[in-house]
């Protein structure tokens, strides 16, 4: 969407002299004329003057206001200002592009027990992806007792017109397109897939159990189709950009891996790589219903059943066997699964993913705690 402003000026007025034939076709006497100058700029994303939200949208002061939003800032070398805009009550419906959901009282822990409800329209017909970043993410920590790993106490669920399943506490095994968060997800984000109806709406729920520990700050970036930074593919609840970079698994900074996860991380391939390589910065994924408790791989599900990543079709570096593996679990990451020592592991097949499974019923979930993993990855060169 483009702002445009028309701004009129009169230069000059003078009649030409009567009884002058020719003077409607002269320029050098007195004329009239109006000079319309038109300025255009587009309503993206701006860095704005808060020292609360850092980006907002570029609309004219008039917009700005008359959609509810508040001016920090100008963009578009002065036509245009950095329009912010919060939600924190429940039942609000998030309709403009780079806006903020906060909890009620933000910054303040919100000490209430309730439920609040939020639900993202579409700001154009083109949306198809929407981005969250979690700016600031505290809600109570998963269990440290059996079931580990269970959001019993406060969480975050996401819903859409089109998957309207979420998944539920206590480990019932009801289980939706797009997993519950709890604890400490500050820094993380998540993608939401929309189909092209241009009233697709998704809705998110903070389930808050108690009054401690309940605070989030989280960015809401809507992103039309041919936007360079959306995945080409549905289902990626994370997507990286980049040769290289970080993936942690959710509440990896708190110590404590959720369980009823299955979601998949989508990494762009760049332009002139082929390949990617993951190489350890923790992994413990260590407890599996087996009798081998260190086993590190599975081909298909004979081990690896319950807390595990899927990386497609390792390539096997080690002793040239004819199997790749895919799914790996532990206390390390190995192309093979033995020994029992980290090696960086490489996949060549595209699109780059990587997938994360936890235990999603009382039977499936770890008999311990489990911290889960960070992982780096470098994309390799080629010729593909």
């Amino acid at each position: 969407m483009w702002v445009r402003i028309y701004m009129v000026l009169v230069l000059a007025y003078q009649p030409f002299a009567e009884g002058n034939a020719s003077s409607k076709n002269r320029t050098d006497n007195g004329r009239q004329f109006s000079l319309f100058s038109v300025v255009q700029f587009p309503n993206d994303a701006c860095t704005s003057t808060s020292s609360t939200y850092a980006n907002g949208t570029c609309l004219t002061s008039s917009e700005c206001s008359s959609r509810g939003g508040s001016s920090q800032g100008n963009c578009a070398a002065g036509f245009g200002v950095c329009c912010i805009f919060t939600y924190s009550s429940s039942k609000s419906v998030i309709n403009q592009n780079n806006s903020y959901i906060t909890n009620p009282g933000y910054p303040s822990n919100y000490a209430t027990a309730e439920t609040l409800t939020y639900t993202i329209a579409k700001s154009s017909d083109d949306i198809c992806r929407i981005r969250l970043d979690y700016d600031l993410f505290v809600l109570t920590t998963p269990a440290t007792v059996a079931p580990f790993g269970q959001c019993e106490t406060d969480r975050m669920t996401i819903a859409t017109t089109g998957e309207t399943t979420v998944p539920t506490s206590a480990a019932a095994g009801l289980l939706g397109v797009y997993p519950m968060l709890c604890g400490t997800q500050t820094g993380y984000h998540s993608y939401i897939d929309l189909s092209c109806t241009s009233t697709d709406t998704a809705t998110l729920s903070f389930v808050l159990g108690d009054t401690t520990n309940n605070q989030y700050k989280v960015k809401v970036t809507q992103l039309s189709c041919d936007d360079p930074d959306v995945a080409a593919q549905v289902g990626c609840f994370q997507y990286f950009t980049g040769v290289s970079g970080t993936i942690d698994s959710y509440n990896f900074g708190n110590s404590a891996q959720l369980a009823t996860l299955d979601y998949t991380n989508c990494i762009r391939q760049e332009e002139g790589y082929c390949c990617i390589e993951y190489t350890v910065i923790s992994f413990q994924l260590g407890a599996i219903t087996c009798a081998n408790a260190i086993a590190n791989r599975c081909s298909g599900a004979s081990l690896c059943i319950s807390d595990y990543i899927i990386i497609p079709n390792v390539i096997n570096n080690v002793n040239n066997p004819t199997a790749n593996y895919d799914r790996f679990c532990g206390l390390n990451l190995h192309p093979v699964g033995f020994p029992a020592v980290n090696l960086p592991v490489t996949s060549c097949e595209v699109p780059f993913t990587l997938s994360h499974v936890t235990g999603r019923t009382a039977l499936e979930s770890a008999p311990t705690a489990q911290i889960g993993f960070s992982l780096s990855y470098k994309q390799l060169a080629g010729n593909c």
